[in-house]
């Protein structure tokens, strides 16, 4: 029996109801309005559609190659699916069918023309086929990939699939999400002992194969469906086995004198993460919109200033992740460009100096878009406050 949950087995385990949707989910609701209106207007136009996309994508990549060429030592378009897939859907609200050619306008028109009639067209993420996280669009039925070709730069850039078809399937736990990003990111994911204020949100941290952490997983998606469930899944995941004491050790180096606080050990947080999960859920966290757009500003800090400890000459470079997969002599330092690896001790001072403007851009976008992300994550929460709001008067109005 195959480990992997299907798209089923997935919405059961998070508990949803038939009307609710996560943000960013990917599942189709009311599946037959949206079957009847992908087969009048977008089945019929669907290589136009494609031609269509592939010259918004042609329009969006200059400026995107421009304001990050690299990113985690990948050329772009490696590792850009949410930017590319950002940029594209801004591109159609507003994009003149006269910067197209007249076979690409025609998809333009079936896609605006769906729209209109109440067809959905949003932005999803989620597991694509046990391998990858991947973001994409549910457009009715539809599954439509505009940057397919940012984990192998050779595919096509855009790939149009019944949704059915795509493998595509919402995380369910973070167990889920703990296989496939030891899949994709490859390095290890520990439970996150280490900060356990945070730990309900955020239970996982990972360590690639070059030492880098990063705390996961501040996302709209991960936090609504941890709080969905009063924290449950955090806790879940939080009960396993520590990291090693080195590795913590080395870890709590990078936060010292910071205004977090660190747990003492590994058992010692993990004890103290489990004990927040609890709290939380009675003090009902889990619906706070506060608390939540918080935690996303946090981690972004966090995890900023340990990618500058990874930058930086204070990184440990013995420690290695448990259980890596990786050669020990594989974990050197280096920098992959047009499929070339190289050594960072070995460029020239003039290579140096542009890798670290490239860091600081990469590091004041992350800072940005953690900003961004923090107030996106409000407004969202205002929105659900004033319409909840708005139903509790609409049924104390008295009619004569």
């Amino acid at each position: 029996m195959s480990s992997r949950p299907d798209a089923r087995d997935a919405s059961l385990r998070l508990g949803l109801l038939a009307g609710v949707l996560l943000p960013n989910e990917p599942r189709i609701l009311h599946h037959a309005a949206e079957q009847s209106l992908t087969e009048r207007y977008l089945l019929p136009a669907l290589t136009e559609l494609e031609a269509c996309l592939l010259t918004v994508r042609a329009q969006v990549d200059p400026c995107l190659q421009r304001l990050q060429p690299v990113k985690l030592g990948k050329p772009y378009p490696l590792g850009q699916c949410l930017e590319i897939s950002e940029a594209v859907q801004k591109r159609l609200r507003d994009v003149n069918q006269s910067s197209m050619s007249p076979y690409a306008a025609v998809g333009l028109r079936a896609l605006r023309s769906f729209q209109r009639a109440g067809g959905t067209f949003r932005q999803v993420w989620g597991d694509l086929r046990g391998q990858y996280f991947q973001n994409a669009f549910q457009l009715g039925t539809l599954y439509v990939d505009v940057s397919n070709d940012t984990v192998v730069a050779t595919k096509p850039k855009v790939e149009i699939l019944p949704f059915a078809k795509a493998r595509f399937i919402p995380i369910a736990d973070f167990q889920h999400f703990s296989k496939v990003a030891s899949c994709y990111w490859q390095g290890s994911i520990y439970p996150n002992h280490l900060l356990p204020r945070l730990a309900p949100h955020c239970p996982l941290i990972h360590v690639s194969t070059t030492g880098r952490v990063t705390l996961h997983d501040a996302t709209d998606y991960m936090l609504a469906m941890t709080c969905a469930r009063r924290f449950q899944p955090s806790e879940a995941v939080l009960r396993e086995a520590p990291m090693s004491e080195d590795l913590f050790k080395s870890i709590v180096r990078a936060l010292e004198n910071s205004r977090h606080k660190l747990a003492r050990s590994p058992e010692h947080g993990r004890q103290l993460a489990l004990r927040h999960c609890r709290q939380y859920r009675t003090k009902r966290w889990h619906r706070s919109s506060r608390h939540t757009a918080n935690v996303i500003q946090v981690v972004q800090e966090i995890n900023l200033r340990l990618a500058q400890w990874h930058h930086g000459s204070s990184r440990p470079t013995a420690v290695q992740p448990k259980h890596s997969a990786i050669p020990k002599e594989a974990s050197m330092s280096t920098i992959r460009i047009d499929s070339q690896d190289y050594n960072l001790d070995n460029l020239s001072a003039e290579a140096k100096a542009q890798l670290q403007s490239i860091q600081f851009v990469d590091q004041e976008l992350a800072r940005l878009q953690a900003q961004t992300a923090a107030m996106q994550t409000a407004r969202n929460a205002y929105v659900s406050a004033l319409m909840a709001a708005l139903t509790v008067a609409s049924d104390t109005i008295k009619f004569p």
